[in-house]
Parts: C-alpha cells; structure tokens; sequence
C-alpha cells in the first residue's frame, strides 16, 4: 500500500504557478532580446543600403555636373530658382557668395553681336528647398537650346556675362520649381557666402569656379519610424569652354 501511494503521487507531479511565471517570464525576455536583435539588424542593413544609395547619387551627380562644366564658357549663381533679378536688374551673385541655383552657360564664337559671343545653351542646377525646418529639398537640372540669344551691352557696373541671363532664363526657364527633372533626392546647402546666413549649395569662388558644398540624405521608412541618414561632400568644379 505505502508504494503504490508513492507511485500515485509522482504520477500527479507537475509545474507549480510559480515555476510557469517565472518560464514564461524568461521566454519573454529572451523572446525581447532576439526581436532587439533583429531590428538592430535591419536598421543596420537599411542605413547600409541608404549610403550605398546616398554615394551612388554623389558619383552620378558630379560627374554630371562636371561633365557639363568642362565645355561650358562661363556660369552664373542666383539666390534661388525663382530670384533672377533684384530691383529689375539681373540677380547674379559675384564673388564670395552663395546661391541655391547654378546656371552655365554656352556661347558659339562663330555667331557674334557687338563683338560678343552669342549665348546657344543654358544648364541649370538648382535646389528646391521643400523643407525650410531642416533647409532640405531636391537639386534638378535642365538643359536648354538657346535660339543664338544677343547679350546687350550691360549698364555701368553690370556683369556683361550675366546682362542676358534674366530675359534667357524667363524665356526658356518657365514654371515652378519642382517642374525639371531631380537628380539627387534630399540635399542641404552647406556653403554660406560673404553676408550671408542661409547655407546653399553652390559657392562663387573668384567668379572663375563653383564650389559645390552640400549634404545628401537619404530617408529611411522599411524599420517603422522615419529617419535619415546623410554623406557630405565638396568639391570644385570649373568651366573651361
């Protein structure tokens, strides 16, 4: 009798209420630690795959931009895409200053008028700031045929190289800001000019080079929270047409 009782009651042995919290409690942490795990590692693999994307737009962006400076004669910066003018005058920034809109220029030498070169092109970069919080936005680029245009003799103290630009660019330049082609996503100006305050993007440097001084950022949505992650670079570029 005292043996089979003995059996009976091994038989009924179980978990006690404490012993499952305390399992079930160490299942949640170790449960915890592997999801910590895990989202630590796609937002490694994100951020990762954000400045591979962030260099590629860099390369791709510069040597754009240097390839259509190389052959371009000379340039002109503006504040912005919509500031060309400034008490009905041409805008164009001198040296030492910066600007968020970069146009180079194009002339052929066999077409003259008042013994200038007639303007045949026009490439413009410029940066559409879409958030004034961070100064972020996208930088376009346009390129356009300009029909043999005539630069008039400019008023004293006027740049003769920037006296047509103002009617080029409201002739062949027409819309609002967001209307050209994007070439690199989210960009903020670092370059602040002589008197200025507001980092742009491109810098006049002896009105000879521009110097491109900015940082590319690149949003991260895939993990659940927005963030960014960003890459800067400077670098000078100088026409030579």
């Amino acid at each position: 009798m005292i043996s089979i009782s003995r059996r009976s009651r091994k038989a009924n042995d179980g978990f006690t209420l404490v012993e499952l919290l305390i399992a079930v409690s160490l299942l949640s942490f170790a449960t915890l630690g592997v999801i910590a795990f895990l989202r630590q590692g796609l937002k490694m693999y994100y951020m990762d795959r954000a400045r591979t994307t962030i260099n590629r737009d860099i390369r791709s962006f510069t040597t754009q931009i240097d390839t259509d400076a190389v052959t371009a004669n000379y340039f002109c910066i503006y504040p912005n895409f919509t500031t060309r003018s400034s008490g009905g005058t041409d805008a164009a920034l001198v040296d030492g200053q910066a600007g968020d809109f970069l146009v180079l220029v194009y002339t052929d030498p066999s077409q003259t008028s008042q013994g200038i070169s007639m303007i045949t092109r026009i490439v413009g970069y410029y940066r559409e700031v879409t958030n004034t919080t961070n100064n972020t936005g996208p930088v376009h680029r346009f390129d356009t045929s300009v029909a043999g245009w005539s630069p008039a003799i400019p008023a004293a103290g006027v740049n003769i190289k920037s006296a047509a630009m103002y009617s080029i660019l409201n002739t062949y330049v027409t819309g609002s800001a967001s209307s050209y082609p994007i070439v690199t996503q989210l960009a903020q100006g670092l370059a602040a000019g002589t008197g200025q305050t507001t980092p742009t993007l491109f810098y006049n440097r002896l009105n000879r080079s521009i110097m491109v001084n900015a940082q590319v950022s690149e949003s991260l949505t895939e993990i659940g929270a927005s963030s960014e992650t960003g890459n800067t670079y400077n670098f000078t570029i100088s026409p030579r047409g």
